[in-house]
């Protein structure tokens, strides 16, 4: 694997940016929707920086990457995909969240899409929703989530602290566009200059 250049994401923040969490309201599965279709990408990534990277450590579970879009029209996500450049991390679940800051800031899912990602470099990861998820004309943060990790990689992770040990980590690679970080479900979201290559793609109905 070649050299990796580590940013820390917190590096990149521009201050001044709060949004709280408030309440959960969940999608509803029974929508009609007259009118044209169009496959579209909701989400882009942007231009890559060359042998840039971010991580998530067993320590940091519970935080979230993303980024704000607006949709004109109703849209149905039918896949989401990012990359991770190498995981070392035993048992480690991303999740997809998905709120709504039109008014506040609203949980749109019951429960995150979750996916558990294997050790290993070059991991291109695909999530395909079970259910179907329409996202009404608004404004909404979508984001990844680092739910969980085995208890040996949080204890090994501490233990490195101390004794230089390598540490557990997953790296990702970092793109030119803004997006924003929570540093826990109770935290506000800060902006960032740079971003994970989240990509949405799925149907926009006119």
């Amino acid at each position: 694997m070649k050299n990796i250049i580590l940013v820390t994401l917190a590096l990149l923040l521009v201050p001044n940016c709060a949004l709280q969490a408030q309440e959960t309201k969940e999608l509803n599965e029974l929508i009609v929707i007259a009118g044209k279709k169009k496959h579209k990408k909701l989400l882009g990534t942007g231009m890559k920086i060359s042998g840039g990277a971010t991580s998530f450590t067993p320590d940091k579970t519970g935080y979230e990457v993303g980024s704000i879009i607006k949709t004109k029209h109703p849209f149905e996500i039918e896949e989401i995909r990012f990359n991770v450049l190498s995981n070392s991390i035993e048992e480690a679940i991303l999740g997809v969240e998905i709120y709504s800051i039109e008014n506040g800031f609203t949980k749109r899912l019951s429960q995150p899409l979750l996916y558990k990602i294997p050790n290993g470099e070059k991991l291109n990861i695909r999530i395909v929703p079970d259910s179907r998820i329409i996202l009404e004309p608004g404004e909404y943060f979508i984001a990844i989530r680092f739910v969980d990790c085995s208890e040996n990689s949080v204890r090994g992770y501490s233990e490195s602290l101390q004794n230089y040990k390598e540490r557990e980590r997953m790296l990702l690679p970092l793109y030119i566009k803004n997006s924003y970080i929570r540093k826990g479900s109770s935290a506000e979201l800060e902006k960032s200059k740079a971003n994970i290559g989240l990509k949405v793609k799925g149907i926009e109905y006119r």
